[in-house]
């Protein structure tokens, strides 16, 4: 039985392990809104015009996304249906 778990379910490669200083906190997706580890998503920073917007909201300033498909979803304005 122990084979038959080793062969079906093999270890992950250690380039998909977090690697040190990886931020592993959960955030939700931008697009889905699907829960991931930051360091496995895509992390955007959102361009501001000037620097009186930023002092006005108190809004994080970056994206995230489960992939670079919903990314690309998400700036041609698609809507998400599950």
């Amino acid at each position: 039985m122990w084979l038959f778990y080793k062969v079906m379910y093999p270890r992950a490669p250690k380039s998909m392990m977090p690697q040190e200083g990886d931020v592993t906190e959960p955030r939700n997706c931008n697009f889905c809104g699907h829960s991931l580890a930051e360091y496995r998503g895509v992390l955007e920073t959102k361009t501001v015009a000037s620097k009186a917007a930023v002092s006005d909201t108190t809004e994080d300033n970056t994206l995230f996304f489960c992939n670079y498909e919903h990314q690309a979803d998400f700036h041609a304005g698609r809507g998400y249906e599950p």
